[in-house]
């Protein structure tokens, strides 16, 4: 359904995907002086991820607060498909670039519903 605001059609939000959608949050941490080309990365392995089979939504975020700090915001049908995700040669790409710019621990947090 959606909404519209300005003119502009918005999709549905997190709490209108199924019930038993796993919906995902993870922080990474990237060097600020990196940022640049992680944010290409990240852009990448996000429309990449988005077109995967049991991917709902795909997100990425920069904080406006922590420069290099990273978020994804993920909603996947199954753990199977984000499991299977987590494997994929987009993944692998990503975090080729990403590797040596991370600048502390990444923090997976599956959600659920309050």
């Amino acid at each position: 359904m959606g909404v519209v605001a300005s003119g502009r059609r918005y999709g549905p939000s997190m709490t209108d995907l199924p019930a038993d959608a796993l919906r995902v949050v993870a922080t990474i941490p990237i060097d600020p002086a990196r940022a640049t080309e992680a944010a290409a990365a990240l852009a990448t392995l996000a429309a990449a991820s988005r077109e995967e089979e049991g991917c709902y939504a795909y997100d990425v975020f920069e904080s406006a607060t922590v420069p290099g700090t990273f978020v994804t915001v993920e909603a996947w049908r199954s753990q199977a498909d984000m499991d299977a995700h987590m494997g994929t040669p987009h993944i692998g790409k990503a975090f080729e670039v990403l590797g040596p710019a991370i600048a502390g621990d990444i923090a997976i947090h599956p959600l659920k519903a309050v």
